[in-house]
């Protein structure tokens, strides 16, 4: 029985112990501080686009079940391309367990227009207090740019820099990426309306990767036909590229390319005849303005082909307007042994347009040799057919010259005779 009863006492005591231990253990791993989180974010664009303002909407939650947070601020830093519009802190006041109005803060951020595409960091420091201890949370916010890339193009310079109808050209067209992104693959075709040729072997071109922010150079080569109007013609130029998501897309541009006026000429010998071999003489060219501008102090020369030749005099002609045209006189030679027929000689004329610019410019001639005919000796040896055909008659009627001539003048005739 006494047993009985100190084992009692024991399991007694042992219970006090456990219950002790039990109290003491719960009350030292009690909660007696709050503990605020991020529980949630939005953006009011996903992804922001450059030159836009996003806005950023935080939830913050206090997961502990009896302290609340007082004196709570949250505070955002950001980089560049992402800015802050105002202050970059909110104060919040106090946030409870189960308080969900109160924690809750927006932050207006500004894209600068110039971003490119990528994902920018937001940071986010939350401070609080509890009977004036201090406590803070870091956390981040990831914030996407998008965008696609945009183009602009435009000529940035041509070789020769004015261009005139019949010039060889080449033109070097900048195309600008004022996007966020990149474009994969660029490729570019060129064409021209009528009187303006891309020559073939450039007309299409491949740009590679052009980077946003970024511009490509690509040059043509183009001809101006000679019988080309002046004024400004559109070059169309277009586009292909691969989007940052390797979507296809395109751009047009129509580039003004603008031909200036200039004087062309024409030259015309067929008022002077054919030539034939052996000849020398003078003939007239008239020189024609067949272009859209007036032309000063014209030098002409004649630069000729065999069987023809000159002395290589230069000729002058002091203005020449539009339309109209004017005689220059050269001696030609035609070499003996020239064979009949038409022949092409060239004539080099210098010139300046009236804002005093100097050209140079080369015009056809045709020239005609034809055979020696009748016509040809009749017209160049009729004096002496003149003379035979005299004498002919002077013999056929001497017997009635004589019967009619004075008695003393044919006694003497006689006397001369008989001597």
């Amino acid at each position: 029985m006494k047993l009985e009863r100190e084992n009692m006492h024991k399991a007694i005591r042992l219970l006090a112990m456990l219950l002790s231990f039990s109290l003491f253990a719960g009350i030292g791993h009690a909660s007696v501080n709050p503990k605020l989180v991020l529980e949630n974010y939005t953006l009011s664009e996903d992804p922001a686009l450059p030159g836009t303002d996003v806005v950023l909407k935080l939830s913050l939650a206090n997961i502990d079940t009896s302290n609340c947070a007082d004196r709570v601020s949250v505070q955002l830093s950001t980089s560049y391309p992402v800015s802050i519009d105002g202050s970059d802190m909110r104060y919040i006041g106090s946030i409870c367990p189960n308080d969900l109005e109160n924690g809750t803060v927006s932050f207006r951020l500004p894209i600068d227009p110039l971003a490119q595409t990528g994902t920018y960091p937001v940071s986010v420091l939350t401070t609080y207090e509890k009977d004036y201890n201090k406590f803070s949370e870091s956390n981040t916010v990831n914030l996407h740019v998008g965008g696609a890339p945009s183009f602009t193009a435009s000529v940035i310079s041509s070789s020769p820099v004015d261009i005139y109808p019949g010039d060889d050209a080449s033109i070097t067209v900048n195309f600008q990426n004022n996007g966020a992104s990149a474009a994969d693959s660029a490729h570019i075709s060129l064409a021209a309306p009528d009187g303006i040729d891309v020559k073939w072997a450039g007309s299409e071109q491949e740009l590679g990767t052009i980077p946003a922010r970024a511009s490509a150079l690509a040059t043509f080569r183009i001809e101006a036909a000679k019988n080309t109007a002046p004024g400004i013609y559109p070059i169309n130029a277009t586009l292909k590229y691969l989007g940052e998501d390797k979507t296809s897309a395109s751009q047009s541009f129509s580039l003004g390319m603008p031909l200036h006026q200039k004087a062309e000429f024409s030259a015309d010998a067929k008022k002077n005849g054919p030539f034939v071999a052996g000849d020398d003489r003078e003939i007239a060219i008239t020189l024609k303005n067949t272009g859209s501008e007036e032309a000063k102090k014209l030098k002409i020369r004649i630069m000729p082909v065999f069987p023809f030749s000159n002395d290589g005099t230069v000729r002058y002609i002091e203005s020449l307007a539009p339309g109209e045209e004017k005689d220059v006189v050269y001696m030609i030679h035609v070499d003996k042994d020239g064979t009949p027929g038409d022949q092409t000689a060239g004539m080099l004329i210098d010139f300046q347009n009236p804002q005093g610019k100097r050209f140079t410019d080369s015009i056809d001639l045709s020239l005609s040799l034809r055979p020696k005919n009748l016509g040809y000796y009749l017209g160049t040896y009729w004096w002496v057919i003149a003379l035979l055909l005299i004498a002919a008659y002077i013999v056929k009627r001497r017997p009635e010259i004589l019967r009619k001539l004075p008695l003393k003048d044919k006694l003497l005739k006689s006397v001369n005779r008989n001597k």
